[in-house]
This record gives C-alpha cells, sequence and structure tokens, in this order.
C-alpha cells in the first residue's frame, strides 16, 4: 500500500515536479540573499567599532599619564635609519640653500635698478658699479662737510628741509648782481626750469653753485639782472616761483 502511494507520487505529472525543483531554487536564493545581507551587516559593524573607543587613553605611568598615542607611535612606525636620515638631512639643506640664492638674487635685482652708470648686468659688474658709488658718495659727504667747516660765513652749504628763497644785492661788485639762494626737493629738470624762468625776467646766471644731499638741492645763484630797484628783484622772485 505505501508503496503504491509513493509509485503514485513519483509518477505524479511533470508539472508538479517542475513546480517543487522552482520551490527549491527560490529557497536557495533567499538563503543565499539572506547569508549575502548578513555579510554585508557584519563588516558594517566592525567598520564602525571604531568610533566606539576614544581617540587617546590615559594609563597612570607614576605621578602623570602616558598617552596611548604614544604607545602607538612607539609600537608601529619604525625608527628611521641611518641613509634616511642623511637623505631627508641633504632635501632640507638644499631647499635652504635654494632659498638663500633666491634672496641673493633678489637683491641684485634690486641694485640693477638703483644704480644710475650701470652697463653690463653680470653679478661682478653689479658689485664692482656698487662699490664705486659708495665711493664716490662717501668722497661727497667729506667735502660737503670740509666745505661747511672752512665756510667764511656761519651759513652752511646744506640744503636745509624747508623750502626756502632768499634774494641779496651784492654791494661792492658789478651793478645790477643778485645772489639767490634757493633750498628746494631735488628733480630732474630743476635747473633748466631755473635758467628758463630767469630768461623769461631777462636775467642771466653768471655762476652757480649747487649741493644735493638725500633728495634735497640747494642752489646758490649770482644773478645779473636788468631791471632796476625793486621792480626787479619783485621779478627774480616770482620767476622763481617762490613767494
Amino acid at each position: 500500500m505505501e508503496r503504491r502511494k509513493f509509485i503514485w507520487k513519483n509518477a505524479g505529472p511533470s508539472g508538479s515536479s517542475h513546480g517543487a525543483i522552482k520551490e527549491q531554487l527560490e529557497k536557495a536564493s533567499q538563503a543565499t540573499h539572506r547569508a549575502t545581507t548578513d555579510s554585508y551587516l557584519l563588516e558594517q559593524d566592525m567598520l564602525s567599532i571604531p568610533s566606539y573607543y576614544p581617540k587617546q587613553i590615559s594609563f597612570p605611568k607614576g605621578q602623570g599619564v602616558f598617552p596611548v598615542n604614544t604607545i602607538y607611535s612607539k609600537s608601529f612606525f619604525k625608527p628611521k635609519s641611518k641613509a634616511e636620515t642623511k637623505v631627508i638631512a641633504a632635501k632640507k639643506h638644499s631647499d635652504s640653500e635654494r632659498r638663500r640664492r633666491m634672496r641673493i638674487n633678489g637683491q641684485y635685482a634690486t641694485l640693477r635698478t638703483v644704480l644710475p652708470n650701470l652697463i653690463k648686468m653680470d653679478k661682478a659688474s653689479v658689485l664692482a658699479e656698487t662699490v664705486r658709488q659708495v665711493r664716490e658718495l662717501k668722497r661727497a659727504v667729506a667735502e660737503v662737510e670740509a666745505a661747511c667747516r672752512h665756510s667764511d660765513s656761519d651759513e652752511c652749504v646744506l640744503p636745509g628741509g624747508v623750502d626756502k628763497l632768499s634774494l641779496e644785492e651784492c654791494d661792492g661788485e658789478q651793478e645790477g648782481l643778485v645772489k639767490a639762494t634757493l633750498s628746494c626737493d631735488d628733480r630732474p629738470g630743476l635747473i633748466s626750469d631755473m635758467t628758463r624762468a630767469l630768461s623769461s625776467v631777462k636775467g642771466r646766471v653768471v655762476r652757480a653753485e649747487m649741493v644735493i644731499v638725500g633728495g634735497r638741492s640747494k642752489n646758490v645763484l649770482w644773478i645779473q639782472r636788468l631791471g632796476d630797484g625793486k621792480e626787479g628783484m619783485v621779478a627774480l622772485r616770482r620767476a622763481l616761483k617762490v613767494e
């Protein structure tokens, strides 16, 4: 009786056998999906585990504490070898030398823009012209100081810090001669501008002395004027644009 029942089940229609196989495949697919999902969740849980712990843990050591990050650095980072230390030192030296050369080249570029009579632009020529200019300035300063010390009058030949014009008639000399002393900022074309201004009032420069120090200029002019009296002096003062 049982055998017949078993044979009848296996001898059933092919559709029921196909449905059983399909059901088994679906169960296997669901089991695989669950296993994959469980594996993914487990992986995510493992990744989030470090966030539950503090970044630093301190342990007692004597009277103080010993941070755990120091333990990690000593445990996981090997000390550098002598060869690596030499390579790092050589790189630092190379970088500092490169910065030093850049600073020196910048100073040479500044000198090239300052020196007035520079023809060659190489470093040796720049240094030579710099030395020459410094010596020339020292000589000019010494001459001015000597002129101040040996001057017959109390007036110093150095330019003052305030723009000033003084006019005085020269007594005992040729008639119509005026000494004009002008202190002002030095600028290109200053002498030619004064000469042109004096020519406009028919004044003629007989003698001129000039001192330039620190961007200030002192000009002493002996002017032969054609106008007489007070009107001539007013015309000279107006021509020099100093009231």
